[in-house]
């Protein structure tokens, strides 16, 4: 009984650890990315903005993945 109640809180753990990198990680390279764009061309930070806005949408876009594989194997 124990051991169920463990794995099951570790199961949990993963999932929500996955989901927070599935979302920041696409973001922060969208930022990181933007500003070595802007950098080089010499803008004022629009190469920043529109890939921070590809990085959220991408995030999200993985959440929706996340969620969909999870939900199907939890039946």
């Amino acid at each position: 009984m124990k051991n169920k109640n463990y794995k099951d809180i570790f199961q949990n753990l993963t999932l929500i650890t996955q989901v927070g990198l599935s979302v920041i990680t696409p973001i922060l390279l969208g930022v990181f990315l933007g500003q070595f764009i802007d950098n080089k061309v010499g803008t004022n930070g629009i190469f920043s903005i529109i890939f921070i806005i590809f990085g959220v949408g991408a995030g999200f876009l993985n959440i929706f993945k996340l969620a969909g594989s999870k939900g199907n194997k939890r039946k």
